[in-house]
């Protein structure tokens, strides 16, 4: 089973995601952390994240921007800087859509840029096209593409 860990410090964003995943049946496995410095944890398997069991690698990763403590630029760096993570396909999920954030984004090294929506059947729509994306291996990256911004990507 593909895993998709979503970041974001937003309980509320995290239970949308959650709930989207519910209603659009969708196959991935899906794992949150609160927080950039979780997220860190999570990817090194430390501390609460130790059992790759329950807490396995993730396929994809859906990153918050604006966070306390450590924010997206900073995990996307971290990722992008590991070898163990490197590879790993990163979706910015802002909900500002800043020319500067999105071109900011794909230097660092995002696959993709996509804005958080407002309405729940779109976020609905995204998570099923992550599904499709985590379903193909990751070649076919044209379901995400069409909610991403555009821009360099990696």
């Amino acid at each position: 089973m593909k895993t998709l860990l979503c970041v974001d410090d937003n309980p509320n964003d995290l239970f949308l995601v959650e709930r989207a995943c519910r209603n659009g049946r969708v196959s991935l496995l899906l794992k949150t952390t609160g927080s950039g410095t979780a997220a860190i944890r999570y990817l090194r398997g430390g501390g609460e994240f130790t059992n790759r069991t329950e807490n396995p690698f993730p396929d994809l990763i859906l990153l918050d921007l604006k966070m306390p403590e450590m924010d997206g630029f900073q995990v996307l760096r971290w990722i992008r800087a590991h070898p163990a993570t490197q590879k790993i396909p990163v979706a910015l999920f802002s909900a500002s859509l800043i020319p500067g954030d999105v071109a900011k984004g794909y230097a660092e090294g995002a696959n993709y840029f996509i804005i958080k929506p407002t309405a729940l059947t779109t976020l609905i729509e995204i998570v099923r096209a992550a599904d499709e994306f985590l379903a193909s291996d990751s070649k076919n990256d044209e379901a995400l593409t069409r909610f991403s911004e555009p821009g360099e990507r990696r």
